[in-house]
C-alpha cells in the first residue's frame, strides 16, 4: 500500500509539473475579446482551447495531453490573418505582450525569445547586405564584413538554440553566403540554387509552420532569373510552381492544400490571375478534392467569378412588362450593382443619400436588386429611388444571386465598367461615391 501511495504522489506531482501557463497583455485592450488556441501539426490544425481577454489581459493553461510544437493563438477573423504563433516545449510558462502596431514582445520564454530575436537579427543582417547592392557600393572589404556578420548571427543562434524547438527553424533558415564578393546577379542566381539546402521537407515541425509556407511562397514569386523580360515573368513563376509541387510531394496532402491555398491567395491578391489560375487548375483543385475540402473549391471559384476584370454574372428581371438583363443594358461608362432589401433598416437609411449623390455622376446606370421575402414592401419602397433599374430576387437569402455574388450583408455594392467587368466592391455608399467621382 505504501508503494502505491508513493507512486500516486509521483504521478500527481508529474501531472502538476507538466502543465504550464500562457499569459500576457494585448493592446489596445478594446481591440481584443478572445483567443482561440490551435496546435499546428503535420495532420493540419487542431483546436486545443480558448479563453477570453479582459481589459487586454489573458491567462490560460494548456492541457496535460498536448505535445511540444507550434501553437497558434487566433485573436480575430479571418483566422489566417489575425494570429500569433508560439513555440511550446511543455517545460516552461510563457509570458508575452502583443501590440497591434508593434507586434510581439516576449517577456518570459527561452524558446520564443531565441526564436523571435533570431529572426529579427538575421533579417537586419540580410537587409544590410541587400542595401549594399541597392546603394551601388563596391567596397569588397565592407561586403565581406556584411557576409561575416550574417554568418556570425547564424552561428550564434544555432549555438543558443541547441536542444530547443527553435533550433529546427534557425537551422532551416540558413542563408547562402558567398565566400567572396559576387555581383548582385550572381548572388541571386546562387541564392536560388541553394534556397532549400537547409530545409528538410519531411520535417513535421517545419511542414506545419508559417515559416515553411512563407518560404515556399517567397520562392515562387521572387526566384526569377535576373533580366527576365516582363512578358516572361508569369511563365517563370509557373515554372517555380511546378518545381515547388515536386518538392512538396513528401508533405501530407492536407498541408499541401493549405500551402497552395495561401499561394493562390497571394497571387490572387497581387492580381496575377494567370498564376492563381495555374495553381488552382494544376494542383490545388485536385488536392482540395482529395482532402474533401469542397468549401475551398467553392470559395476560390466564387472569388474567381467576382474578381476584378471578370465579366459579371447576368441578372434578369421584368421592367414595365419588358424582360431586361444586366448584359443587355447599354449606354453607360459604368454600372453600379446594389444588393439591398426593403426590410433592411441600414439600406433604407443609406440608399436615399446614395441615390441623391450619384445623380451627378455622368454615364452611370444603377441596378438595384432587392433580396426580398415578398413584393409588398419592395413595391412601396422603389418609387423613392427613381432612375434606378429595379430587380427583385424573392426567397431573399435563399436567392441564387446570394451565392452567385457572395452576398453576406445588405447593402452590397459592385462597380462595373462599360463591358460589365468588375472594377471594385466598395464597402460603403461613401466609398461608392468616392470611386465613381474619382473615375468620372
Amino acid at each position: 500500500m505504501k508503494i502505491v501511495k508513493i507512486l500516486l504522489l509521483l504521478f500527481l506531482s508529474f501531472k502538476v509539473q507538466s502543465q504550464h501557463t500562457f499569459s500576457g497583455n494585448f493592446s489596445p485592450a478594446d481591440a481584443f475579446r478572445y483567443i482561440m488556441v490551435y496546435h499546428l501539426s503535420s495532420d493540419g490544425i487542431q483546436y486545443v482551447t480558448d479563453t477570453g481577454v479582459k481589459d487586454g489581459q489573458f491567462f490560460f493553461t494548456l492541457p496535460n495531453s498536448v505535445s511540444p510544437g507550434t501553437y497558434r493563438l487566433v485573436y480575430g477573423v479571418p483566422q489566417d490573418k489575425y494570429f500569433i504563433d508560439i513555440l511550446y516545449n511543455c517545460e516552461e510558462d510563457i509570458v508575452f505582450n502583443f501590440n497591434l502596431d508593434e507586434g510581439i514582445t516576449i517577456v518570459s520564454s527561452k524558446e520564443n525569445t531565441i526564436y523571435y530575436d533570431y529572426f529579427t537579427e538575421i533579417e537586419n543582417a540580410k537587409d544590410a547586405l541587400m542595401a549594399f547592392y541597392s546603394e551601388g557600393k563596391s567596397d569588397k572589404g565592407e561586403y565581406i564584413d556584411l557576409v561575416n556578420n550574417l554568418k556570425q548571427v547564424q552561428n550564434s543562434f544555432e549555438t543558443q538554440s541547441q536542444g530547443l524547438i527553435a533550433d529546427t527553424f534557425v537551422k532551416a533558415n540558413r542563408h547562402y553566403l558567398p565566400k567572396e564578393y559576387v555581383s548582385l546577379e550572381d548572388y541571386l542566381i546562387e541564392k536560388k540554387k541553394h534556397y532549400f539546402d537547409a530545409i528538410d521537407f519531411k520535417n513535421a515541425t517545419l511542414q506545419a509552420s508559417e515559416f515553411f509556407s512563407d518560404k515556399i511562397i517567397n520562392y515562387m514569386l521572387w526566384a526569377i532569373p535576373p533580366g527576365t523580360p516582363e512578358k516572361d515573368l508569369v511563365k517563370e513563376i509557373n515554372k517555380n510552381v511546378d518545381f515547388l509541387a515536386s518538392k512538396l510531394e513528401v508533405v501530407p496532402k492536407v498541408l499541401q492544400t493549405s500551402i497552395w491555398a495561401k499561394a493562390w491567395n497571394k497571387a490572387n491578391e497581387s492580381e496575377v490571375y494567370t498564376v492563381s489560375d495555374y495553381i488552382f487548375n494544376t494542383y490545388l483543385k485536385k488536392l482540395a478534392t482529395d482532402t474533401n475540402n469542397a468549401n475551398l473549391i467553392t470559395n476560390i471559384e466564387t472569388q474567381t467569378r467576382l474578381r476584378k476584370g471578370a465579366v459579371s454574372p447576368d441578372i434578369t428581371w421584368e421592367e414595365n412588362g419588358v424582360n431586361k438583363s444586366l448584359s443587355g443594358l447599354t449606354g453607360a461608362s459604368n454600372y453600379l450593382l446594389i444588393f439591398w432589401s426593403s426590410t433592411c433598416s441600414h439600406c433604407l437609411n443609406e440608399l436615399p443619400g446614395l441615390h441623391e449623390q450619384v445623380k451627378t455622376v455622368k454615364d452611370l446606370k444603377v441596378l438595384a436588386v432587392g433580396l426580398e421575402d415578398g413584393k409588398e414592401n419592395w413595391e412601396q419602397t422603389i418609387p423613392k429611388l427613381p432612375g434606378f433599374h429595379h430587380a427583385i430576387a424573392l426567397e431573399k437569402w435563399e436567392s441564387p444571386y446570394v451565392q452567385t455574388f457572395a452576398i453576406q450583408q445588405t447593402p452590397t455594392y459592385f462597380i462595373l465598367d462599360k463591358d460589365k467587368r468588375f472594377l471594385d466592391r466598395p464597402e460603403s455608399a461613401e466609398a461608392v461615391v468616392e470611386y465613381l467621382k474619382r473615375s468620372n
